[in-house]
């Protein structure tokens, strides 16, 4: 009795009631605290559930979803959209929604996504790994870093040590930038540098590198390769025994000018 008495409450909260049943339900709102006692506890979980959703409306679509959508966008014959469903969902659920839905319309839609979602332009490997983790970390205050810059002598050590690369610890200050620390991440089954340093504005700046480069550029580096991954830019490149990039804030200036100072140091 109890359940279904909770089953009509919800009903009544969504307006899904018939006028005769929704009458009762008001009856039994004013007469019985009891059941006004439930319907509240109904109405403080639906609140609940909503501002849950509601710290998810500003989240990035995830870069593994974004690649997923892209490879699937294949020209379709057009159909209908369901505009009311994707209202429901949180705004990265928006994203894949109305991604998909682009999916559906076909033709303009599948073009629009080959162009946003263009694999030219995504990283591939280490890289992919490398922005997901510099997205959770970024928006860190108190635990941006692992270990801090005041702990350079071990943090250099450690680093090496873990990636097998020799390196000096980049000095940006030249270009606005502070360094706070670093932090170790695996990619591609391998362990992965993040140095990571702020600007004047709060924005996060990450130099992230790992073993692995290309032996054939002998003591030459490759060509500077600049990528946009959702909300981040990505700056790469190799030497003969590692890997490189630097990634920041989409849009932020100068990225690629970061890449050629940091490169001089490690």
């Amino acid at each position: 009795m109890k359940a279904d008495l909770a089953t009509r409450l919800s009903a009544y909260r969504d307006g899904e009631l018939p006028e005769d049943e929704a009458r009762v339900i008001e009856s039994l709102l004013a007469d019985d605290p009891h059941v006004q006692a439930e319907y509240d506890a109904i109405l403080r979980a639906d609140d609940a559930v909503a501002r849950a959703f509601a710290s998810m409306l500003n989240d990035p679509v995830p870069v593994a979803l974004a690649r997923a959508v892209s490879r699937a966008a294949t020209p379709a014959q057009p159909a209908p959209t369901p505009a009311a469903n994707i209202a429901q969902v949180p705004r990265w659920g928006m994203g894949l929604a109305a991604a998909l839905a682009l999916l559906a319309i076909g033709g303009a839609g599948g073009a629009f996504l080959s162009r946003s979602f263009d694999p030219s332009q995504q990283a591939v490997g280490w890289l992919d790994h490398v922005a997901e983790y510099h997205l959770v970390y970024a928006s860190q205050k108190r635990h941006l870093v692992e270990v801090p810059a005041s702990d350079l002598a071990h943090l250099q050590t450690w680093l090496a040590n873990m990636t097998m690369v020799n390196f000096v610890v980049p000095d940006l200050t030249a270009s606005g930038l502070t360094f706070q620390g670093a932090r170790l991440l695996v990619a591609s089954g391998k362990p992965v540098a993040q140095l990571m340093y702020t600007d004047k504005q709060g924005q996060v700046i990450a130099v992230c590198f790992m073993a692995g480069g290309d032996a054939a550029l002998g003591e030459a580096l490759s060509p500077f390769d600049t990528q946009h991954i959702g909300t981040l830019d990505m700056v790469s490149w190799k030497s003969n025994d590692a890997s490189y990039v630097v990634v920041g804030p989409h849009g932020r200036p100068g990225l690629d000018v970061l890449a050629k100072e940091a490169a001089v140091s490690l």
